[in-house]
């Protein structure tokens, strides 16, 4: 056994006896009426890991069967061979991992889920980012603190970032015309103002970019209220999504700036200081083993079998063979791409608005590590490259972690550049090829261009001889001459909350969950996968008519100062008129 794995070993014993011991002092189960039924969780990402606790919680045998690694796309990825002299090999990951205040379901398994000398389990390794900053190529970069409550760190701004800030501030106010403004203002007053029938039933079927009108105005209006302000809010594009979801989550994230609606101790902004598999879902795999889950990974769901309207098997591959996976109830927390293989002519049979799951879209989100010989705290939070063709984002981890850097990777990486490319389709700004059509070194190196572009425009600040390597996501695959994505994410196109099924079926012993049914969150992220997967058990306790308690599944924070404002356009839009305030773009149901 080689140094490294040693370590990884004692590691998760280590984890293990934690979750045993929490286990043990949680005490038994809240009910056993369920002792015997068994559940197939099929897909071990957030969703299923989500199902498989609340299952494990009430009593019943869980068996959780996933194709490539539990954790799915959120977990850490380590490239092997990287790590030398005993040290663990490179932290990659398919995308930073962050929380907002107003994740509640999420949060409460991380509570419930032990970790070493921490009272509130994992999410007490959840950690504050003070800022977020837009920076700009050619311009001033813009850097906005978060204020409530007051940030403990005085390291926000030092002379230099205070001065772009007020420079760029100003700039985007003179380049925004009192026209974009007032419409951009007037739209997103008529938006929190909406009743949810307005919301569901038409701004769900319009595209944000169409919404606002962006193809009327500037650049300078598009990059701020278009695509600028979202990429970091949801995994999508305003020309692709629905207003209604880039909205709901855009509205949500401005009242946990003003601390409303956050869960308690929860700030707008929060990273894990570590790893994310380190830090919370190693442990939280480790606690499952400790509740008696059984971990099936290798398999691929190839077929759901019916008799009678109702699941009697599973068809899985693993090992180059076939077989077949039977219990007494089965939950589908499989990626929407994959799930759909499973609507065989029988399944639709028995429950026909499964179809609509046919016409979901993903699209490509991807991350990209740059792991650096020296610190580069950008800012103490999440960094948009407003200019970037390739739509990227990044943050600097090494300010947050516990783990010094040097103890991965050969000892030299100092801190790791986590970057996101969110648009894979749109030429970049110095290649002039698409990132789908690149090689992964193209891609490395085209990112890393319009990243220094964006800083190095007003003094140097990032070097290539600073580079130490990087790590692309491996879901994106050598096709070609360019590149397929093997973990695509769901988004919420334009009508797709009438397409997304809800967890419970028509077939009873078969239950979905995933970020892609329908969920109070909406959007594409780790907490409405847990609330899929919440869902699930919620109508699978029903089915089985347990008397277990009901998973909570979080509804989004409402102002009540627009209660009477939505009581009014809920007539206004059953009578067929526009909303009361769409006055200078006016929209009709």
């Amino acid at each position: 056994m080689g140094e490294t794995t040693r370590r990884r070993f004692l590691r998760d014993a280590g984890l293990m006896g934690a979750a045993t011991a929490g286990a043990l002092a949680m005490g038994p189960a809240p009910a056993r009426a369920a002792a015997g039924k068994r559940v197939a969780v099929l897909g071990g990402g957030v969703a299923g890991l989500s199902a498989a606790h609340e299952l494990a919680d009430r009593g019943f045998q869980v068996d959780v069967y996933e194709r490539t690694a539990l954790g799915g796309k959120a977990r850490s990825i380590f490239p092997p061979g990287t790590g030398t002299g005993g040290r663990l090999d490179l932290p990659g990951e398919h995308g930073f991992r962050f929380f907002p205040g107003f994740y509640f379901n999420l949060t409460d398994n991380m509570r419930r889920t032990p970790f070493p000398g921490n009272k509130n389990g994992c999410w007490d390794n959840l950690v504050r980012a003070d800022a977020y900053m837009m920076a700009r190529q050619g311009r001033p970069d813009l850097t906005i603190p978060f204020p409530f409550p007051l940030p403990p760190k005085s390291s926000i701004y030092d002379k230099a970032s205070f001065l772009a800030t007020i420079q760029s501030g100003l700039q985007t106010v003179a380049k925004l015309s009192l026209t974009e403004a007032a419409f951009a203002a007037q739209k997103l007053l008529v938006y929190v103002t909406s009743c949810d029938a307005r919301k569901l039933g038409q701004w769900d079927d319009l595209t944000w970019s169409d919404y606002i009108r962006a193809d009327r105005f500037s650049d300078e209006y598009n990059k701020f209220i278009a695509d600028g302000t979202i990429r970091n809010l949801a995994a999508t594009k305003s020309k692709d999504a629905s207003t209604h979801s880039i909205a709901k989550v855009g509205e949500a994230t401005v009242w946990s700036i003003l601390d409303l609606g956050n869960e308690p101790g929860g700030t707008v902004d929060r990273v894990l200081d570590g790893s994310t598999s380190e830090m919370w879902l190693d442990p939280w795999i480790a606690h499952l083993k400790s509740l008696g889950v059984t971990f099936h990974v290798g398999y691929n769901v190839d077929s759901l079998q019916l008799s009678k309207g109702t699941v009697t098997g599973a068809g899985v591959t693993a090992n180059g063979g076939s077989s077949t996976v039977t219990a007494d109830y089965y939950i589908v927390s499989m990626p929407c791409e994959r799930a759909v293989k499973l609507l065989s002519d029988d399944v639709l049979k028995a429950d026909p608005s499964l179809a609509g799951i046919k016409s979901l879209r993903t699209d490509w989100m991807t991350g990209l590590q740059f792991f650096l010989k020296k610190k580069l705290p950008l800012a103490p939070g999440h960094v948009n490259y407003g200019d970037s063709a390739w739509a990227v984002t990044s943050i600097s981890q090494e300010q947050f972690w516990k783990r010094d850097f040097s103890t991965y990777g050969d000892g030299t990486v100092q801190d790791c550049l986590s970057s996101i490319v969110s648009d894979w389709f749109t030429p970049g700004t110095f290649n002039k090829k698409k990132a789908s059509e690149c090689t992964p070194a193209e891609i490395a190196a085209e990112t890393w261009a319009e990243i220094k572009a964006h800083l190095n425009d007003t003094g140097t600040v990032l070097t290539d001889d600073m580079l130490h390597s990087w790590f692309l996501d491996p879901a994106i695959v050598r096709s070609g001459t360019g590149v397929t994505n093997d973990t695509p994410l769901f988004i919420q196109q334009p009508g797709s909350w009438k397409l997304r099924p809800d967890s419970k079926t028509k077939i009873p012993n078969l239950f979905l969950a995933g970020d892609w049914v329908k969920t109070p969150i909406n959007v594409t992220t780790m907490e409405g996968a847990n609330q899929g997967g919440r869902q699930a058990v919620n109508a699978l306790l029903d089915a089985a008519g347990s008397n277990a308690s009901r998973c909570s599944v979080h509804e989004l924070y409402e102002s009540p100062l627009w209660t009477l404002f939505k009581a009014n356009d809920k007539v206004r839009y059953a009578l067929g008129l526009p909303h009361e305030f769409d006055i200078l773009d006016a929209r009709w149901p």
